[in-house]
């Protein structure tokens, strides 16, 4: 009977159908071939005992109906036999949880939400459980746009859920591959019959890496050799989306997700096969014949995109020509390719010019753009859940020095932002009931100690054993104890009159419109009769839009320009930090963009040792003499920032510019930003002693808020350390989002064009590798290098020359220059190095007095 068993692996061979194929969740539909891959999973019955079952046409109705007499009957022995019975019975037990979770009150159907960002892994989402995702499986579409498959994740066993979760990613990235589509495969999303399609149930995982490791082994094994470095580019680590309760307390459960990105340039016109997992399992297992064991080692798979599920082309098909479509397949691979490259040139993204910056500090100052001058006197804040990763931008709402934070997070003083903030500041914690008058309002303020402490109301429970509610009942259980708060603060004898600014800082998105905070800003809307004083931030676009939509539906007014959207929480935290005169002086910061700022953490800044950081507010607040600064520069000295920080301070001329600077700035600079490469170089090619690091500096300095800059400690310097280094300038704060300004970096001193066109070729490599791609440059280097020709030539596009000739123009600035100077320093005729500029010396007295200087 064994070796009929043996045969069947051999003759049925051709009419197995994927092991890979999804089991139903419901025994009596399995067919026989899936009921033999079900036996093949269970630990401890090998495949001689699963073709037995195979033979004996044992579906799974018939399975259902098994004891272990029967198997006897079979020729299966007794420890098998018990081990095949309780694993069916573990999966009705499975089956009927899941079945009676449905019918439970708490499990029913949520509201849409988003998807969690692609290709992201340090945003704030999170889902919340039995919500919908408003994304249905689906196919290649226009092939950036990912394509998505759920995966309930209940009916497996802690000893197949591993297994389970790498043969279907394995499955569902070949497939995407092959198509040429991005796309995302969901474990812990519910589909139908048993669930909402696109219903959010979570999974427990106790151990995250070791998820991350098994796929990376899987992928080894099933991928073709010489594709195996691509698979593993292509197939992104697994991502733990964290699940939260209806009453937004954090639970056990996540949602694991698996990006795939089958890049253009790394697939290239690639077929993708995989060998089929199950029948290397069954090699494992059987110990006999080798000629088995190679047959089975040779078992392929060609996974397709076919709708809203993955098709294997090579899988024993009725009808006459089985290879017809996987040939066909094969044949449209280039064509396939050309799309996906056509496709990827399309969404190149393009950096946005944004004024939102700008607007933050207007809207938050009242329009003095100074905290210090700020028209507003007092804040008051909103807030939701806010995510771990999100605490390093805490530092404005402590330099607010907010009156009151209305925060709807539950778990906050737990390990939420009130403790936090609390490490960082004075809070005083209350209850919304706190809130009520039922004395003098002076007694109330003196109680809640509003002048001295920033009052931390928990507007939904957490505290003092105040439960708190699900969303669906928050109105009923809290709202009229939050319209209190909400009168009491915008009442003209507690807080002063159209002098007081409320901030909703939505560190998460508000997706319902039952969300508290919903209710929250329309109560504010009423009670200060409009928007004025109201100011909301998200920290991304995905986040604005559905606060405005609920907002408009709720309301009847259009909030977006009360909203900045397009600044992630780094960028506000900096821009706002940047308005006290204080921190402009005690800490550095760096532009991201229409007048946004990000914090330059001293540590980071130590870490980029071979760069030497121009940062926005460079000088302000130092305590440099400038006469010394001054004469060290005319008498010869290499320029330094503080030249032209002194420059640009009242009652200064303005720094000279020589006539190539505007040239430099209005054509050169804007045509090399438009160029669509990773990192672009521009040549300034100048005589020794006539300006050229200078010109190139002031560049910099005029660049300071439009792009980050540095310039190159020493050319001698590790090229692949610093192409490392400008990309982590280029990404610094800006996550995974695209950065929003390039960097310019300043390189000199270089004597071979060969190395700078190398530093540009590692830059570009760099990028690459962290997947920088865009319509624009990323990176521009300015070349300052010095020739012994004096012959000056028409600037090109890449490259301008500076002699040792002053223009009628240059000339008449450096004779205004030298009146002032003459006024501020006694000693002027010793600025040797500003009067060899002014007279305009021949290249041979250049020579002698650069050699002595």
């Amino acid at each position: 009977m064994y070796e009929e068993g043996i045969k069947a692996v051999m003759t049925d061979q051709g009419k197995m159908m994927s092991q890979e194929e999804d089991l139903s969740p419901d025994i009596k539909d399995w067919s026989k071939h899936q009921v033999r891959e079900w036996a093949l999973k269970v630990d401890g019955v090998d495949n001689i005992v699963a073709e037995i079952l195979f033979k004996q046409d044992i579906s799974g109705h018939a399975l259902l109906l098994l004891d272990t007499t029967d198997l006897s009957k079979m020729n299966v022995t007794f420890g098998p036999a018990k081990l095949i019975i309780h694993a069916r019975d573990e999966v009705m037990k499975l089956r009927k949880e899941g079945a009676s979770s449905l019918t439970s009150s708490t499990n029913q159907p949520g509201r849409p939400c988003k998807p969690y960002p692609f290709c992201r892994y340090h945003d704030a989402d999170r889902y919340m459980e039995n919500s919908i995702l408003d994304i249905t499986e689906s196919g290649a579409s226009d092939l950036i746009e990912p394509c998505h498959e759920y995966k309930a994740f209940i009916n497996t066993t802690d000893e197949t859920k591993m297994s389970k979760f790498t043969d279907e990613v394995i499955r569902f990235a070949a497939a995407c591959m092959n198509s040429r589509t991005n796309g995302t495969i969901h474990f812990g999303i519910g589909d139908e019959p048993d669930f909402t399609h696109g219903q959010v149930l979570g999974v427990v995982v106790k151990d995250k890496e070791a998820y991350a490791n098994k796929l990376k082994s899987a992928i080894d094994q099933c991928f073709e050799y010489k594709h195996k470095q691509t698979a593993q580019t292509c197939i992104k680590p697994p991502r733990f989306v964290g699940v939260l309760n209806k009453n937004m307390t954090s639970s056990d459960k996540c949602v694991i997700e698996v990006d795939i990105v089958p890049d253009s340039t790394i697939c290239e016109e690639n077929i993708y096969h995989t060998l089929n997992m199950g029948t290397k399992k069954a090699k494992k297992k059987v110990k006999y014949k080798e000629t088995v064991e190679n047959e089975t080692k040779q078992s392929k798979q060609f996974f397709v995109r076919d709708g809203g599920s993955s098709r294997d082309l090579l899988a024993p098909v009725t009808f006459a020509k089985p290879m017809e479509e996987y040939s066909k397949f094969i044949d449209s691979m280039k064509q396939r390719s050309q799309l996906r490259k056509e496709a990827e040139e399309k969404h190149l993204s393009v950096i946005k010019s944004s004024t939102q910056g700008s607007r933050l500090s207007k809207m938050i100052t009242g329009g003095s753009f100074s905290l210090d001058k700020s028209h507003f006197e007092q804040y008051v804040i909103v807030t939701n859940k806010a995510h771990s990763s999100q605490f390093d931008s805490l530092g404005f709402l402590v330099e607010l020095n907010p009156t009151a934070v209305l925060d709807f997070d539950p778990e906050s003083a737990k390990h939420g932002l009130q403790s936090h903030f609390e490490q960082q500041s004075a809070v005083s914690v209350h209850l919304p009931a706190q809130y009520k008058i039922t004395e003098r309002i002076e007694d109330i303020a003196h109680k809640l100690k509003l002048t001295r402490n920033t009052s931390w109301v928990f507007c939904n429970g957490g505290i003092e054993d105040e439960a708190p509610s699900d969303i669906d009942q928050w109105l009923m259980d809290k709202g009229a104890s939050i319209r209190d708060v909400i009168s009491f603060l915008c009442r003209k004898d507690v807080l002063p009159n159209k002098r007081f600014l409320v901030i909703f800082v939505l560190w998460s998105t508000v997706s319902e419109k039952i969300d508290p905070l919903v209710e929250t800003f329309s109560t504010f809307w009423q009670e200060l009769r409009g928007t004025e004083q109201i100011l909301c931030i998200c920290d991304n676009e995905k986040a604005f839009t559905s606060w405005k939509d609920l907002i408009e539906a709720r309301c009847g007014i259009n909030i977006s320009g009360r909203c900045i959207y397009e600044l992630n929480f780094a960028e506000v935290n900096g821009t706002i930090l940047s308005l006290l005169s204080k921190n402009r002086r005690s800490n550095r910061f760096l532009p991201c963009g229409g007048g946004s700022r990000v914090l330059l953490e001293k540590k980071v800044e130590r870490s980029l040792n071979t760069l030497e950081v121009l940062c926005v507010n460079q000088c302000e607040g130092g305590d440099e003499d400038r006469i010394v600064k001054e004469e060290n520069f005319y008498r010869g000295g290499k320029v330094s920032w503080w030249n032209f920080y002194f420059s640009e301070q009242p009652g200064s001329t303005p720094f000279i510019k020589r006539d190539q600077f505007d040239y430099i700035m209005n054509t050169v600079i804007p045509d090399l930003c438009s160029l669509r490469k990773a990192c672009v170089l521009f040549n300034l090619i100048h005589v020794p002693g006539c300006g050229g690091t200078t010109l190139a500096m002031h560049t910099l300095w005029a660049l300071r808020d439009r792009f980050r800059c540095a310039v190159l400690r020493d050319s001698n310097a590790d090229f692949a350390e610093v192409a490392d280094q400008v990309v982590k300038l280029l990404t610094y704060d800006h996550e995974e989002k695209l950065p929003r300004v390039p960097v310019l970096l300043m390189i000199d001193d270089f004597d071979d064009m060969e190395k700078v066109v190398d530093l540009q070729q590692l830059i570009e490599k760099e990028c690459a590798k962290n997947d920088i791609q865009s319509k624009s440059a990323q990176v521009l280097l300015l070349n300052c290098m010095r020739s012994e020709s004096s012959e000056t030539t028409e600037p090109t596009g890449d490259t301008v020359h500076i002699g040792n000739k002053l223009s009628e123009t240059e000339q008449k600035l450096f004779e205004e220059k030298l009146v002032e100077i003459e006024k501020t320093h006694k000693n002027a005729d010793t600025f040797y190095g500003f009067m060899i500029m002014k007279r305009t010396l021949s290249q041979s007295i250049f020579k002698v007095l650069s050699a002595t200087l």
